[in-house]
């Protein structure tokens, strides 16, 4: 026998040392507050191991602080064993409760020293060290305590020599116990479960959650079956399907654009290198013109520099020439000269007249001498006037002479001039004339290639090589479109396979655990039969009178005699058999009771795990086929996709063929008008070459002319200036001729007169004083012109300098200039035509850079668009086509490709928003977890386009037939399932009908109050709607089990009743399921337990709640009787190993009922093996129990407890 023998306090609880017996009923008396509850809740504490299910109030101390105040508190239990004692501490460590198990009945001196000081906890295991004592490690969790305490351990230790009993179910034991102290209130629910619990450990239940995942949204399939079936649904899908294509194929064409735009850019950023290297050659080629150009004009300038400054100073020159002639003019240079020339003639006419005066103003000389000396004078007269002339006419040839020379010279000169000048001009004419017969050679050749030339371009080359691969292109598409729907074709067959062999696996299964499901069912049966007709058979009067039966008489009883219920037995002396003393060699192994009861509750587990596994087979098939669909999808998509892109390239190929077709025409149309412009441009520039030519033989003539007219004109002007000069020079000789002539023909007549006047001298006698005022005369007029001309000499000096530096040189400094600036003009109209040339390629140039230039301008526009867009949503959307590398040919650039990128993305938003509002007002049909898994909310554009592909799949595969199917086999299979699980529940109600009938006859049989004159339980249908309708589930299977297999779904007159009411059921059920809080429906749920008290002829009817039986203490009174017999059937049941256990049950304030019931109540318990401690201030049946204690303060308020009353068995 196991029981809890006795409880100690050691600074506990304001008790500093105590020891309560507990292997009796008990009884604690004394006044209010001495502390009788807190030993019964130390007490219960010892079950149930809860600090919140104590009944201490939330307003006092908890129990840690209150039971365990200082280090060394501890409360001490000592519980019997059949086979010896052992001990459990309870004390504090860290505000936590602890409890050691230790094998040795309760010794003071392993707990208090000798002085009567408790140990504190370590202490204590150094003493059990000591001692040789074992123990248990620290058990620091009430729970891991309550298993070791109630045998249901599963640490790796064995504690099982700690254990008061062993079950799993001990929680229905604390919590029987618990309400008896607490006076809880009695409800039908708690009593149904403790008798269902003591029938089996393991509880039975349907799960809730297992249908409301089956049957998850029914109704809601039911409805989107038949909306998706709807005609104006259907029309709005085959729209919503047409529109999305729609969608895809400008998605394609936005991709192909995209693609184009990326080889723009690409091709953009090639040619801008290219660009650049042109624009700076070209820039460079300009240059060079420029300096060319400049080149030209300062060579031209460099050549005239040296010519203009000779000019300028020709032109200096002749101005200050002309302002001498001008200045020399207004002084009468030339009469001037004139008459410097005759000093020395004047002066030897001076002398002569000197002479002459002379000779005539002498008296004393002779006529005859003074004639001969007048006549000596004339001569010398004359001799010195001729000798002066000669010298004059000397000096006027070697001027002449040299003059002749120097115009001869330079003459030759200008000639010499004339001629390189007219050379170096020929030379340059020759060579262009050289260079226009080439250019007019190469136009002419290339206007014949033009001619011979069909038309072609790089473009045309391009459309001509396209259009000769469409066709292979189209042929691989097309192949490739074949692979691929054989592809599709293969893994559609291996999917229908695969899914064909999940359901042939599932069926084999299902049916194979089905006819075990049928056996354990049959065994079951058998079983709960044969438990229900064993209470009066002779294996339960052995169970009952003769412990160990099973190694006696069950050694050789058969299970008919066992089991059979007419017999007459009594027990005897001694261990015989009829007389016989029995023993055998072979032992047998005879099933008790208890063996039974396991025996079917593993069948019931069996069955239930076989349902569950069938359960979870139907799930897992489920979820295989979903994860296999899945798999086919994610494998077939990609197929689709390509099959899907391969279709539309090949649409686009023919296409694209088509506006080749035209773009080869019109390029081969442009081609020609090109080479029409190109012969016309060409023939044009012949004939302006050739014109240029022609112009420059004209110059050559022109040239030679020139310079043969310049030729003959210096000769005829040195022609006319030499004989100009031979003319001066005989003007010159015939002046002097004259001259010499006049003054002979003067000296003459002087002689004459000389003559004359010697014969008149001979006459007269002394000198003529005519003659002498006429040489007076004449002296004075010479001495006039002497004085002039000395006056003048220094003017007539200026004068021949500047006559002989300038005057003289006017008419070749006229000459020159005239020279100089023909040269300079030719120089000058020389460089306008070469920087005309230059000018012209010059502005070729900058046309070709012009166009350089605008074509860099248009690729830098092109890539900053570019640019631009990628921060456009639709090219980051598209990063892997920009990110490639791969160049797509196209005529188009990346300004004109954005553009049309941006208007159709444009439309395709105004599409993809008529798709949104289309989809919308589809799926708003549904409910949010239709049965088709529809979105009906989306996030994005791509969940609108998915839902929309997987819709037009959906339809071309026929789906809704598939689930349509699914549906009904799993709702086929959810009645299948009810049926089973409330087949089970309803099997066990007969065991639960026959306890309650036990408790009732023991009522009946072992009623020691007489207040109380019925106590009376019954099971009746139960009121959950749940339940019933699970019920009514299993019938209407039962009766219509083929016509669910086939269609809910079917519209034949013969199905509806059927359809109609299955469809009612099950939605009767989901909403019952949806009311429901719970998950599970037990097995006491399916009956209702009602309580029928009569006390003093009051009847309480039956009712589900005893709350207020009578008085207070009548209430006490039926609430205990109910809890012990309660507490007694799952103490009958708790332990399969053993049932020789005892337990106790508290009772405070005991003192509110009556003596003999008192009496009464204690005799109820003790009847069924349960003691009892009550707590009250006085005693008035000291008999009825085993100890009394009585419970006092002293004058420290700490309670001292002293036994009274020991009754010894």
């Amino acid at each position: 026998m196991r029981y809890l023998n006795k409880i100690v306090f050691i600074n506990s609880a304001a008790i500093r040392y105590s020891e309560v017996q507990l292997d009796g009923n008990i009884h604690l008396i004394g006044t209010q507050g001495v502390g009788k509850s807190t030993i019964l809740r130390a007490i219960l504490f010892f079950y149930n191991a809860d600090t919140q299910r104590l009944g201490i109030p939330v307003e006092k101390k908890s129990y840690q602080d209150y039971y365990f105040p200082y280090a060394d508190s501890s409360i001490i239990y000592e519980v019997a064993r059949e086979d010896g004692w052992f001990t459990v501490l309870s004390y504090k460590t860290m505000n936590r409760i602890c409890y050691r198990f230790i094998a040795s009945p309760y010794r003071p001196d392993l707990f208090i020293d000798e002085e009567g000081a408790p140990y504190p906890s370590d202490r204590i295991r150094s003493v059990l060290d000591k001692n040789g004592i074992k123990y248990s490690g620290a058990i620091s969790t009430y729970e891991e305590y309550r298993n070791i305490l109630y045998g249901n351990s599963d640490n790796k230790r064995d504690y099982s020599c700690y254990s008061l009993m062993e079950s799993g179910s001990y929680q229905n034991i604390i919590r029987t116990i618990q309400n008896v102290l607490l006076n809880s209130r009695l409800e039908a629910d708690y009593i149904k479960q403790t008798i269902i619990t003591s029938l089996n450990e393991a509880d039975s239940v349907i799960d809730l959650s297992r249908y409301r995942s089956h049957l998850s949204g029914f109704e809601a399939q039911l409805n989107d079956i038949g909306v998706f079936r709807e005609p104006g649904m259907a029309r709005k899908a085959t729209g919503i399907s047409t529109l999305s294509d729609d969608i895809r194929k400008r998605d394609l064409r936005i991709n192909d654009l995209c693609r184009q735009l990326r080889g723009a850019y690409l091709q953009t950023e090639r040619i801008l290198p290219e660009l650049s290297r042109k624009i700076h050659e070209q820039e460079a080629v300009k240059s060079d013109f420029y300096k060319q150009r400049d080149k030209l004009d300062a060579e031209s300038k460099n050549r005239t520099a040296t010519m203009e400054g000779e000019l300028a100073v020709l032109k200096n020159s002749l101005s200050e020439a002309e302002a001498k002639r001008v200045f020399y003019a207004g002084k009468d240079i030339q009469t001037a000269m004139d008459r410097c020339n005759k000093l020395e003639i004047l002066q030897q006419e001076q002398e002569s007249l000197v002479v002459e005066k002379d000779l005539l103003s002498s008296k004393n000389k002779e006529a005859s001498v003074l004639h001969a000396n007048l006549i000596a004078n004339l001569k010398n007269e004359l001799a010195g006037f001729e000798n002066e002339k000669q010298k004059q006419l000397l000096a006027a040839e070697t001027e002449i002479n040299a003059r002749r020379e120097a115009r001869r010279e330079y003459y030759r000169r200008l000639r010499e001039e004339s001629r390189h000048a007219a050379s170096e001009e020929k030379e340059r004419l020759l060579v262009d004339r050289e260079k226009r017969t080439t250019e007019v050679a190469a136009l002419k050749m290339r206007i014949k290639t033009a001619r011979g030339q069909s038309g072609t371009s790089e473009e045309l080359e391009a459309v001509k090589g396209r259009l000769g691969n469409y066709d292979a292109n189209r042929k691989d598409l097309e192949l490739k479109i074949r692979e691929l729907k054989y592809e599709l074709n293969y893994q559609t067959k291996e999917f229908e396979t695969a899914e064909k062999h999940l359901d042939e696996d599932y069926q084999k299964l299902a049916e194979s655990n089905e006819v075990k499901i049928e056996a354990l069912s049959a065994k079951l049966a058998e079983l709960t039969e044969f438990l229900d007709n064993q209470k009066d058979s002779f294996f339960n009067w052995l169970s009952e009178h003769k412990p160990g039966w099973e190694q006696t008489i069950g050694q050789v009883c058969d299970e008919r005699l066992l089991y059979g219920k007419e017999f007459t037995a009594e027990v005897g002396e001694g261990d015989t058999f009829y007389g016989i003393r029995f023993t055998s060699g072979i032992h047998r192994n005879v099933k008790t009771k208890e063996d039974y009861l396991t025996e079917k509750k593993e069948a019931e587990e069996k069955r239930a795990g076989i349902q569950r596994f069938i359960a979870t087979a139907r799930q897992d098939l489920e979820a295989a086929k979903e994860n296999l669909r899945k798999q086919y999808q994610s494998s077939v998509k990609p197929i689709k996709e390509d099959i899907y892109h391969a279709e539309y390239e090949l649409e686009q190929l023919a296409v694209r063929k088509k506006e080749d077709e035209s773009r080869l025409s019109a390029l081969r149309d442009q081609a020609t008008r090109l080479r029409q412009e190109e012969i016309r441009r060409l023939e044009e520039e012949l004939n302006a070459a050739e014109a240029v030519l022609s112009s420059i033989q004209q110059e050559i003539a022109t040239l030679q002319g020139k310079m043969d007219r310049e030729l003959a004109s210096l000769d005829e002007q040195e022609k006319d200036e030499l004989a100009a000069l031979d003319k001066e020079l005989s003007v010159a000789r015939e002046a002097i001729s004259e001259e010499i002539a006049r003054k002979k023909a003067e000296l003459e007549e002087r002689k004459s007169g000389y003559d004359r006047e010697q014969l008149d001298s001979l006459t007269a006698s002394g000198g003529d004083p005519k003659r002498l005022e006429e040489i007076h005369s004449r002296l004075a007029y010479i001495g006039g012109e002497i004085k002039y001309i000395n006056e003048t000499k220094a003017l007539i000096i200026e004068y021949l300098k500047d006559k002989r530096e300038m005057l003289d040189k006017v008419p070749d400094w006229t000459t020159e200039s005239l020279r100089l600036q023909q040269i300079i003009h030719g120089e000058r109209e020389e460089l306008k035509k070469r920087l005309a040339d230059v000018n012209r390629s010059i502005f070729k140039v900058d046309a070709e850079l012009k166009e350089l230039k605008e074509s860099n301008r248009k690729a830098l526009e092109n890539r900053e668009e570019y640019h631009r867009s990628t921060l456009l949503d639709w090219f980051t959307s598209r990063e892997s086509i920009f990110s490639s590398m791969n160049r797509t040919d196209t005529d188009g650039d990346c300004r004109s490709l954005v553009r049309e990128i941006t208007i159709r993305i444009s439309e395709q938003s105004q599409k993809l928003s008529e798709l949104r509002k289309e989809i919308t007002a589809y799926t708003g049909n549904f409910s949010e977890d239709n049965v088709f898994a529809f979105k009906t909310s989306f996030s994005d554009d791509k969940e609108y386009m998915d839902f929309a592909c997987d819709l037009k799949e959906f339809i071309d595969e026929d789906k809704v037939s598939e689930y349509q199917s699914r549906i009904n086999t799993r709702n086929s299979d959810i009645f299948r399932q009810i049926t089973s699980d409330t087949k089970s529940m309803v099997s066990q109600e007969g065991n639960i009908r026959g306890v309650v009938d036990q408790i009732n006859a023991d009522f009946k049989e072992k009623n020691f109050v007489g207040i109380i004159q019925c106590i009376e339980m019954r099971i009746d249908p139960s009121q959950n709607k749940i339940v019933n309708l699970l019920k009514e589930i299993k019938r209407f299977n039962e009766e219509y089990s083929w016509d669910l297999g086939q269609n809910l779904f079917a519209s034949s007159t013969d199905d509806t009743t059927t359809r109609e009411k299955a469809t009612t059921l099950l939605r009767e059920l989901i909403k019952s399921m949806d009311a429901y809080s719970g998950n599970l429906i037990r097995l006491a749920d399916f009956f209702d337990l009602k309580f029928r008290v009569i006390e003093n002829r009051n009847d309480t009817g039956f009712v589900e709640r005893l709350t207020n039986v009578g008085s207070e203490g009548t209430d006490i009174l039926v609430k205990s009787m109910v809890n012990i017999m309660l507490l007694n059937v799952f103490k009958r049941n708790a332990s399969t190993v053993f049932s020789d256990f005892r337990l106790h049950c508290m009772m405070d304030e005991i003192g509110k009922l009556h003596p003999n019931n008192v009496a009464g109540i204690l005799k109820f318990a003790n009847d069924r093996d349960i003691l009892l401690i009550n707590g009250s201030p006085t005693e008035q049946d000291a008999l009825s129990y085993k100890h009394i204690y009585k419970l006092e303060k002293d004058t420290d308020s700490f309670t001292r407890i002293r036994r009274v009353i020991t009754q010894f068995d």
